[in-house]
């Protein structure tokens, strides 16, 4: 997970859901509480009433009429609604009209509490009454001889309870999740605004590599002012170090350049004497080669992340044209397979160098054609070099091995070599050799050496 955008709109996301989640939890338990002592409120308002429509039968026990029953719901069968009465030994002693099937097994509350018991089905509720008979009816027992204990229990369904709450609880998702809806909208503008700086900044990255702004110009946040000043600092940095770099080189070449015509004059001196001159000439032209070497070595620029990038086929085309002119006489074919569009962010001068001495090898030692192809694998460029010469000789991976002089190597192969490995270490790449085989398009191979550098660029 690549994007800054993504990783903070996904995590917020998910704190966004969990938070209506427990939300919609807590709304939706609260509910249910509300609800159930909504119904307990109910039921003990139906046994209160039930009370009060109570009378004593013939043998002085509790007993509710039907005409007197508080509503009408007790009297109709499978109303919903039914009523209890038991003794003081569990005995079902009355029952509303509406009351059928088996008698649950319902706890006794104390005399003046009420328990309210969920049944599954339905609720019940019970309450504990003490009453005593006398010759004005029955009523609530205030302390007088031969009392006796009753429990009234109503019963009812949940179709109205759960059909309730399974009102609220649409209600409550689909305004949750509309709301979780426009909060995740609302989250996406507030992050496309808030890292609207970074993508400003990252277009600005890419005008300086691509030459067309020379800093970092625009104002930023305080949190990316720090940055901005350090890219532009880089930057900076980066461009004087390397023109320090050239110049330095240039003042170096210079000064060598005069010390190295006196040795090599004299080296060349008739009047000297010939042992003399055989005994300089050697470390002369030691002292000649590594100079060129180092030279090279240290000119090479590298990498540089904020380089405009090179159109490779463009100089490879100029280098090709370069060379069949010098090799004329041979009129050799050079091929160049390349994207027009493929670009790589390196120094154009190591570019130079590097495809110089390459193509300049095989053309010299080619037969006829050379082909040559560039192409990105794995975020690397991969340069191959074909051509239908005699080939490397068995030893060939000495030819990139530093130390090892031009004029030591096995005819055939080799001229340009170790420059071309110095150089392609700067860039933190690998060359191999081997014989040119089949091109990836099915085209026969050449026979001849091939060279494949990778460049990770």
């Amino acid at each position: 997970m690549k994007s800054l955008r993504t990783r903070l709109l996904i995590v917020a996301t998910f704190v966004l859901m969990i938070f209506m989640l427990l939300c919609g939890a807590g709304l939706d338990q609260a509910f249910r509480g509300s609800a159930v002592q909504a119904q307990r409120d109910k039921q003990q308002g139906l046994i209160f009433a039930l009370l009060g429509a109570a009378d004593a039968d013939d043998r002085d026990q509790l007993t509710i009429s039907k005409g007197a029953l508080p509503d009408p719901r007790f009297g109709r069968v499978q109303s919903g609604l039914e009523a209890l009465i038991f003794n003081a030994s569990g005995k079902v002693i009355w029952r509303s009209p509406s009351f059928v099937g088996k008698v649950p097994e319902l706890l006794a509350p104390e005399v003046g509490s009420t328990l309210f018991t969920d049944l599954g089905d339905r609720f019940a509720m019970t309450y504990g009454v003490r009453w005593v008979a006398d010759s004005g009816g029955i009523r609530l027992f205030s302390g007088k001889p031969k009392p006796q204990r009753y429990t009234v229990a109503v019963l009812e369904d949940k179709i109205d309870y759960l059909a309730q709450l399974q009102t609220f609880r649409r209600i409550l998702w689909t305004w949750l999740g509309g709301a979780a809806v426009a909060l995740i909208l609302v989250q996406v503008l507030v992050l496309s605004w808030g890292l609207a700086p970074l993508r400003k900044l990252v277009r600005e990255l890419h005008g300086v590599e691509a030459a067309q702004q020379s800093r970092i110009e625009a104002g930023y946040p305080d949190e990316l002012t720090p940055l901005a000043e350090g890219l532009n600092a880089m930057i900076a940095a980066e461009r004087n170090q390397q023109t320090r770099y050239r110049n330095a080189l240039d003042d170096l070449a210079h000064s060598l350049k005069t010390p190295l015509a006196v040795l090599r004059g004299l080296v060349e001196d008739e009047t000297l004497q010939p042992d003399a001159r055989e005994r300089m000439r050697d470390p002369v032209d030691r002292m000649q080669e590594i100079t060129n070497h180092q030279l090279r070595k240290a000119a090479a620029a590298g990498r540089r992340t904020l380089a405009e990038p090179v159109r490779l086929k463009p100089l490879a085309d100029k280098i090709s044209g370069a060379l069949i002119k010098v090799y004329a006489s041979k009129r050799p074919r050079i091929a160049i397979e390349a994207a027009e569009t493929l670009k790589v962010r390196a120094d154009e001068g190591d570019l130079y160098e590097l495809l110089g001495n390459l193509l300049d090898n095989a053309t010299k030692w080619c037969r006829g054609e050379v082909r040559f192809r560039a192409e990105y694998q794995s975020r690397s460029l991969r340069l191959i070099i074909d051509d239908d010469g005699p080939g490397f000789p068995e030893d060939a991976e000495k030819l990139l091995s530093r130390g090892v002089r031009a004029d030591s190597i096995t005819p055939g192969q080799g001229i340009g070599l170790g420059a071309v490995a110095e150089l392609v270490k700067v860039y933190d790449g690998t060359i191999e050799l081997g014989r040119a085989g089949d091109a990836p398009n099915g085209a026969p191979g050449l026979g001849g050496a091939r060279v494949t550098v990778t460049l990770a660029v």
